[in-house]
């Protein structure tokens, strides 16, 4: 293809993506190329957007009293020990975009970015190297749709032996869940009440007495939402104390600490770190800002302290994420 065709298929990908958008559907983002001009530029951008879309939706979730998505994604490979797939459900199709001969008896790689392949690869050489007869191990793969879009998703791959056909097999699943908000919001309720989370007291208070079990109103509520949207727009800045921030958007300080993790399901300082965190990995991942200046713009006191609590959370450190985004070796 020459450079007009090339365009106007980048372009066809940010529109495919645009619609899965209007669809409701954040499943999805656009595949980096090594390209630096203006389509590359708004390629970044769609995908920051929507992880950050993404990440205000699920969050939002928790605070609805409506029903929310549960499954976001499910995928189902059955794969013989050449990596070809010998079986599969119907829910691929939906999110692959593929129909199912296009799927049947192909090679299960060539559903991958080239990331994901390398990545895949080292597994099958680690499940080919193991002597049991069962293994499984957790896998991030990008996989390809039929419109060029990327679908990244979090896999479980096994490995078995099928006693009928007496031969080896793999099975990579991939399911994502999230809780509906009802569910979640009550299950914290009983655990504020109780004065337990996770079946331990809060260090940083005792535990409640029936005197003062928590009931939010929806006043509490659009306060409290108020005050993480607060810290969303501020994530640079130094947290107000509690108490400062909580008479600043009309509550008290008891009310914002265990109202926002009833809804939360974290601290507000827990969430703070959070945040910064899920904002400086986009950043790194979707921009060339240096590191430096990243845990600035993130609000770390320090790139060092930037790097010991990014690497605490993603296991990885912000200089391996940039190198792995670049497509160099790590």
């Amino acid at each position: 293809m020459n450079d007009d065709e090339i365009n106007k298929e980048r372009i066809k990908q940010i529109h495919n993506m645009l619609m899965e958008f209007a669809s409701g559907n954040f499943a999805y983002k656009l595949e980096r190329s090594d390209l630096d001009d203006d389509i590359e530029a708004l390629t970044a951008l769609v995908n920051m957007t929507f992880e950050e879309i993404k990440g205000s939706f699920l969050h939002q979730g928790y605070v609805n009293l409506n029903e929310t998505y549960k499954h976001l994604v499910q995928m189902f490979f059955v794969l013989d020990t050449d990596d070809t797939i010998v079986a599969f459900n119907s829910r691929i199709k939906q999110m692959l975009f593929f129909g199912e001969d296009e799927l049947r008896l192909k090679s299960f790689d060539s559903f991958l970015s080239e990331d994901s392949k390398q990545a895949w690869n080292g597994l099958k050489s680690k499940l080919n190297n193991t002597n049991l007869d069962s293994h499984e191990e957790f896998i991030t793969l990008s996989f390809r749709t039929n419109q060029q879009l990327l679908l990244s998703t979090n896999c479980l791959v096994s490995k078995f032996v099928d006693s009928v056909n007496q031969s080896e097999r793999i099975v990579v699943t991939s399911i994502e869940i999230i809780k509906s908000s009802s569910e979640r919001v009550e299950e914290l309720r009983k655990s504020v009440s109780s004065g337990k989370v996770g079946n331990k007291l809060p260090k940083y208070a005792p535990a409640p007495s029936k005197s003062k079990q928590l009931n939010l109103s929806f006043t509490d509520i659009r306060k409290i939402r108020k005050v993480h949207d607060h810290i969303i727009n501020n994530l640079e800045k130094p947290l107000s104390p509690l108490i400062e921030l909580a008479h600043t958007f009309g509550t008290n300080e008891y009310k914002l600490k265990y109202g926002f993790k009833q809804l939360y399901g974290e601290t507000v300082f827990r969430f703070l770190i959070n945040e910064r965190l899920r904002k400086a990995r986009l950043l790194i991942q979707y921009t060339d800002t240096s590191i430096k200046e990243v845990a600035h713009l993130t609000g770390f006191i320090s790139a060092p302290h930037f790097s010991k609590a990014f690497k605490e959370k993603y296991g990885f450190t912000p200089r391996d994420l940039r190198k792995q985004s670049n497509n160099e070796p790590v």
